[in-house]
């Protein structure tokens, strides 16, 4: 699909979500120097000249999540992971929070 947009003329690439297929397209991207833009959790930290990630950094979530559940005086936390993106992080913030997990 993504070749077939470069063949006429696509001037950025918004997306895909998939981790795999992300950094396929980047890689396509990269090479045309075609802007690629995407809104997925993406751990790995390097620059990259023609990707932009919308993404908000684990550590800001953290942050932000930190900053909730002490405004709203939680004590007790549950925490599900549908994958081990930012697991130990998240431990890491709850735990300074002294919340029992």
């Amino acid at each position: 699909m993504a070749c077939n947009q470069v063949q006429f003329g696509v001037h950025a690439v918004f997306g895909p979500s998939d981790p795999l297929l992300g950094a396929h397209i980047h890689s396509i991207c990269d090479a045309l120097d075609i802007p690629h833009l995407e809104a997925r959790l993406d751990l790995d930290t390097d620059v990259r000249e023609f990707s932009i990630n919308l993404h908000p950094a684990q550590h800001l979530l953290n942050s932000a999540f930190q900053d909730v559940m002490t405004f709203l005086n939680w004590t007790k936390v549950a925490i599900i992971y549908e994958e081990d993106y930012g697991k130990l992080t998240s431990f890491n913030t709850f735990r300074s929070l002294r919340l029992e997990l």
